[in-house]
């Protein structure tokens, strides 16, 4: 029986006729850090990510090593980030997650961005692969602690603000035009041009024209009130009351005059607190966030879903008081 020997013919690479396509040889970013200088683990780090490219058959194609705290601006990972985006890597290789993010909302920002860039995400440690459908679950859950840590975030925020509104604190940027309200005024009664003020001056002349107008109007408003009688009708404790009224306000912030007929608006932006001159007392209503329950507040009306105001009688000087200054405080905060 004639033997059976197998063909000279080489084997084909071919898989069912069709070429086989050689893997593709990925090109690897890895990122190591650490916090401070004392800290021995930086090498290590490094060594382990290479050993694990080498089995994974990755070539690396940039080394970041960073000394640098998590919570600062990182400058090496960022030089990273930006050679994903020309396209230079494939994926990002790390040691450990909060090697990587300062927090959730950080890690989940530049891994949404590494997706988008078509770039994959390792971290060794946790063994979390970004290429992989696992992997990419776990980003999901990721994207979930981030938002609660934003609402947690968003919550401190509110609380801290309430509480700095309650103790009086002013809120918002610094006075920095207004402290030369003074001099801009008195350069413009010399007839110096408003251009020439903000450059003496050295600031923009569109604050310049606002504090001028402001100026302007609240001259406007005083003529007025002798011709309307906004105040006449007052008895002299009324007008004593309201003008050291004035004078109580005047470190909270700039603030004009609207006189009207029965009543004068204090005005920010909009009206923050008007004033109604009564025979022996004033009756201000104040705007506010809410209701405040107090024993001075005579009426508490709510004018939108997130608006009140809030009436108080002012009969001596004595009642001007931190309390009251401090609700037109928060009023004037308002209506920045």
């Amino acid at each position: 029986m004639p033997i059976k020997r197998a063909s000279a013919k080489a084997k084909s690479d071919n898989v069912f006729g069709q070429a086989r396509k050689p893997p593709r040889m990925f090109r690897a970013a890895l990122y190591a850090r650490v916090s401070t200088d004392d800290q021995q683990t930086l090498s290590m780090q490094s060594r382990a990510m290479r050993e694990y490219a080498a089995r994974r058959g990755w070539t690396i194609a940039l080394q970041v090593r960073e000394v640098k705290s998590g919570a600062a601006q990182r400058e090496a990972r960022e030089r990273l980030l930006k050679a994903a985006r020309r396209r230079e890597i494939d994926l990002v290789l790390v040691w450990r997650l909060d090697r990587w993010g300062r927090s959730v909302t950080d890690l989940l920002a530049t891994l949404q961005e590494l997706e988008h860039l078509g770039v994959g995400f390792v971290s060794l440690t946790e063994a979390l692969d970004l290429t992989t459908p696992a992997g990419r679950a776990m980003a999901g859950l990721l994207a979930i602690f981030a938002e609660f840590e934003r609402e947690i975030l968003r919550e401190r925020t509110r609380a801290g603000l309430a509480q700095a509104r309650l103790n009086g604190k002013r809120l918002g940027r610094p006075v920095t035009a207004g402290l030369h309200a003074a001099e801009i005024r008195k350069l413009h009664s010399d007839g110096i041009s408003k251009s020439e003020i903000a450059r003496r001056v050295q600031i923009g002349r569109t604050s310049v024209r606002r504090i001028i107008n402001a100026h302007t109007s609240s001259r406007k408003g005083k003529d007025e009130m002798t011709e309307s009688n906004a105040l006449t009708a007052a008895s002299p404790t009324s007008l004593a009351i309201y003008k050291q009224l004035l004078a109580k306000l005047a470190p909270v912030g700039p603030f004009r005059e609207e006189i009207k007929k029965t009543s004068i608006h204090l005005a920010r932006k909009s009206a923050f607190a008007g004033v109604h001159p009564r025979s022996q007392h004033l009756l201000l209503t104040i705007k506010a966030e809410k209701p405040i329950r107090s024993p001075r507040v005579t009426k508490a009306e709510q004018v939108s879903k997130s608006r009140w105001h809030l009436d108080v009688k002012v009969s001596n000087i004595k009642e001007i008081d931190g309390e009251l200054l401090g609700w037109l405080r928060r009023a004037y905060d308002l209506c920045a």
